[in-house]
């Protein structure tokens, strides 16, 4: 990312994590009175405050300057300059992530014209919830290495492109809540997984676990589990020669055609196609 500061001070170095599903950051900084700041990211980026801010912060990315100093979440797609102003002196903590949108997922429905548009300082549960627990996740390496880490991306993308609102506090998992669930079903993916143990497991009700864990993350379980095996199958696919139904099966799909057929929905790609694409890219980036 190309960054011009003035007036803005890196207060040590980023926590940051880089994975098949994007490079997460972890920030914080010192902005003077009148600190300015223009970026410009090659890949889509998401720039969340993850404190209340003792001032006003503004974002201008060409579609009219928005200012807030709430918790707060800000897309702006590749190559679209941002700036970043603040009158008042502040400090600010905040979460980057830039993402390529192939290695996560097609987007469809209503998010796919929101891709392509920024969308400044808006509030949304999910999105924050996501952004807390990747926060919580960047201080423990060993945590946020694995693929708990890559659904946590994924998720909080697919939330910050998609046009829900914010969650009621009644009906959504607690963030403790909302991480042992999805602890567990990344871990165990490949086994079959009851409602009634991620119920136990949270100390609800099946038909309350259900709904609070699709209120805190936009997606039942059933959901979730396909796409961390389909995160899993990824890692199986780029890292070794693995034949595809040995990955099925060790993903927990039933048959090959089966996994082919998830696989697809989710990414774009057959898993051959995804293989082939990843190497090649690969290649072309040791050259």
């Amino acid at each position: 990312m190309d960054a011009r500061r003035d007036g803005i001070t890196v207060l040590g170095g980023p926590r940051a994590h880089a994975s098949e599903a994007g490079l997460v950051e972890v920030w914080r900084a010192r902005c003077e009175a009148g600190a300015r700041g223009d970026y410009v990211s090659l890949d889509p980026r998401l720039f969340i405050v993850l404190e209340p801010l003792a001032a006003d912060i503004a974002l201008d990315a060409g579609a009219g300057r928005v200012a807030s100093r709430a918790v707060s979440a800000s897309y702006v797609p590749a190559g679209a300059p941002v700036r970043l102003s603040v009158d008042f002196a502040t400090d600010v903590r905040h979460l980057d992530v830039h993402f390529d949108p192939r290695r996560i997922g097609p987007f469809d429905g209503p998010s796919s014209g929101r891709a392509q548009e920024p969308r400044l300082m808006f509030a949304d549960g999910r999105v924050q919830r996501f952004a807390r627990l990747l926060d919580a996740a960047s201080r423990n390496p060993a945590a946020l290495s694995s693929l708990y880490g890559d659904g946590l991306v994924a998720a909080l993308v697919a939330a910050a492109l998609s046009p829900a609102g914010d969650l009621s506090r009644r009906s959504a998992l607690s963030d403790r809540q909302l991480k042992l669930a999805i602890d567990y079903i990344e871990e165990l993916c490949a086994e079959p997984i009851r409602l009634q143990d991620l119920a136990q497991l949270t100390g609800l009700s099946e038909t309350y676990f259900s709904h609070a864990f699709k209120a805190a993350t936009g997606m039942p379980p059933h959901r979730w589990q396909l796409e961390a095996r389909v995160r899993r199958a990824k890692a199986l696919l780029a890292e070794d020669d693995m034949s595809l139904i040995d990955v099925a099966i060790t993903t927990g799909f039933s048959d090959q055609p089966h996994f082919t057929r998830v696989f697809k929905r989710f990414t774009g790609l057959t898993p051959l196609a995804w293989r082939a694409e990843r190497r090649n890219g690969a290649r072309g980036t040791s050259d």
